[in-house]
């Protein structure tokens, strides 16, 4: 699971909705210890918070509020740089298991605009990234976790994720949509039969429609504690891609999302 996230900090309002998401967090992937990471980007003008003093004495009042609320290992970093870059940088250099991000647009025309931090991450991401919505909910204890799969290799890898909830006791549904007459028959069935006959916890569904339309309004209905999705592309142009569906689900959903790299 990931016991060791990266979560990205900064001084919007938006913002500290994310620590509302934390206990849920903790509790539903076994998280045992957070890097905060607040990333000043050198081509923006410097706020007074900026500076690396302030900066760190913010994150070290953070630290020591979310170590004794959570229970967990929490300590922090300031980087300087591109937000997305220097984030999975620090994922890397300290090997966590996956970073946690907030998404705080769910408008593609208004990312244009201002940019997201989120698409950015999860176009480049090589580590499971966590989405929280900064307007969703907070998922209830007890509440499904979701697959979205069409049975290819990114999404054989968010099912190994998927397995690994329902094995742990958390109930799951797994989703095949049907987007045109051109889906495996075959495929969908033997994929959402395995899963049904091997795991007690786990429900199926066939829906029909736009792949991304009917996951996030699925995951909203059922109030998802996670939607778990696959991530296209291994190499850097289709990283820069991502992927329609994966990209849009991430920018769109209210509900967490977990974007597994192939």
């Amino acid at each position: 699971m990931l016991k060791h996230c990266i979560v990205g900090v900064d001084y919007s309002p938006e913002w500290d909705r994310t620590l509302e998401y934390l206990p849920a967090i903790k509790s539903l992937v076994g998280l045992e210890h957070l890097t905060l990471v607040h990333v000043v980007e050198s081509f923006k003008r410097k706020r007074g918070q900026d500076e690396t003093g302030v900066a760190e004495g913010h994150l070290k009042g953070l630290a020591e509020q979310l170590t004794a609320d959570l229970g967990i290992t929490v300590d922090y970093q300031v980087r300087t740089g591109f937000a997305a870059s220097e984030i999975l940088e620090a994922a890397k250099k300290h090997q966590a298991d996956g970073v946690i991000a907030l998404n705080r647009s769910h408008s593609a025309s208004r990312e244009v605009l201002i940019g997201n931090i989120v698409v950015n991450l999860a176009r480049m991401t090589k580590l499971p990234l966590l989405v929280v919505a900064s307007d969703g909910a907070i998922a209830e204890p007890g509440a499904p976790v979701i697959l979205g799969t069409d049975g290819s290799g990114p999404a054989k890898s968010a099912q190994h994720w998927f397995e690994g909830f329902v094995r742990r006791g958390n109930h799951g549904l797994a989703l095949w949509v049907d987007a045109d007459e051109h889906d495996d028959e075959e495929e969908a069935h033997r994929t959402l039969s395995a899963l049904s006959s091997t795991f007690s916890n786990v429900a199926t569904r066939r829906l029909k429609g736009d792949v991304t339309d009917e996951l996030v309004r699925t995951a909203g209905e059922e109030k998802a504690a996670l939607l778990i999705i696959g991530k296209r592309g291994s190499t850097p142009i289709q990283d820069l891609l991502l992927g329609s569906t994966a990209e849009a689900v991430v920018r769109e959903s209210r509900q967490p999302v977990l974007l597994i790299p192939a």
